[in-house]
């Protein structure tokens, strides 16, 4: 597994992030505004590690690759997207609301063993997979005991 410098002001803006989520949960329950689709959301990811690469697989149900860019600034992939309310039904005729619709923004710390020219990103399913392959030199090389 790779080492990855720690950054407090990351850890600082994920929190921030997650408060501001809570305030306007709060707010929106006590105002009655149980459904509401101008939620924020943050699509779910998992993401492992093989000997030669790195997956990254976002859940995306629903958003279009239009609506979806990827980025890599210095060693951060920045996701960011956007799900749209579809106007094919009035507004008024739903019963109830409960997806949650709007922008997204995910940012990952890659490691400086990625090669950022050669990552992949396929949308199947509604699931976005980045594959990240790793530079030669940063895969475990075996070493063979010789016996004397």
């Amino acid at each position: 597994m790779a080492v990855v410098k720690w950054d407090p002001f990351r850890d600082l803006i994920s929190i921030q992030d997650r408060m501001n989520r809570l305030f306007e949960q709060t707010l929106s329950r006590s105002r009655g505004e149980e459904g509401s689709s101008a939620a924020t959301w943050t699509p779910a990811v998992d993401i492992y590690e093989t000997l030669d690469r790195i997956v990254i697989k976002a859940e995306l149900p629903g958003v279009v690759r239009e609506d979806i860019e990827i980025q890599i600034d210095d060693n951060t992939l920045t996701l960011k997207g956007e799900r749209r309310f579809s106007k094919d039904v009035q507004e008024e005729s739903y019963l109830r609301i409960e997806r949650t619709y709007g922008s997204f923004h995910r940012c990952f710390t890659l490691p400086a063993t990625i090669q950022q020219e050669k990552i992949r990103a396929v949308c199947r399913d509604g699931v976005l997979e980045l594959t990240l392959p790793k530079a030669e030199g940063s895969k475990p090389k075996r070493i063979a005991i010789e016996v004397r």
